[in-house]
């Protein structure tokens, strides 16, 4: 389905927003292909948010197959005012790994033996490039902006699933001062990334 298409000759053409908002009523009835269209959509920036978070290729695809399970399942729940489905889409996902991450801490995990050459893990294609460059240009340039310790504590909370608590053993810092850089981080970035 074509994001731009506008339906009925005539009609003006959809937003994005609009399109992505049309699938998710298209999923809440039932309808398989809508899945496939957001799967199609936001699949990429998906997989890529869980392999950074979860660092193992095949954690990342059960963490992505599990995150539009649970989109199919909680479409019900999406609300146009509270954000995109992009962000909806990403907060499931995230949320997902935060659980997997949880879980490795709980329970220790195997090394890994080295990967060999003729491992058939070598032939599997590259995950989609990103599908706006500017985006991802826009985010990293916003996080430079932040102090060093407000940045890292930012990225080791969102990427590495760590609590405050653990933000508060890993870093030093009181839990107080964790929480307040870690809302001071989150308002620059909402402020630097709003048009």
């Amino acid at each position: 389905m074509p994001l731009t298409d506008g339906g009925p000759l005539g009609a003006a053409p959809r937003t994005s927003a609009q399109a992505h908002g049309a699938l998710m009523v298209q999923l809440r009835h039932g309808q398989p292909e809508a899945l496939r269209a957001l799967y199609d959509e936001f699949g990429g920036v998906t997989y890529r948010l869980c392999l950074r978070m979860l660092a193992s290729p095949e954690d990342a695809e059960e963490t992505l197959q599990d995150t539009f399970l649970r989109l199919e399942a909680q479409a019900g729940r999406y609300d146009t005012a509270r954000g995109s489905v992009q962000t909806f889409v990403l907060t499931i996902a995230h949320h997902l790994c935060l659980e997997r991450l949880r879980t490795r801490r709980a329970r220790p995990q195997a090394q890994p033996q080295a990967a060999q050459p003729e491992d058939p893990a070598f032939d599997l294609p590259a995950p989609p490039a990103p599908r706006d460059p500017l985006d991802r240009a826009l985010v990293e340039a916003a996080l430079r902006t932040l102090p060093d310790t407000d940045r890292l504590l930012l990225e080791e909370m969102f990427f590495g699933g760590y609590t405050h608590a653990e933000l508060t053993a890993r870093t030093g810092l009181p839990l107080g001062t964790v929480k307040s850089r870690l809302r001071r981080a989150l308002v620059k970035l909402r402020e630097r990334m709003t048009p």
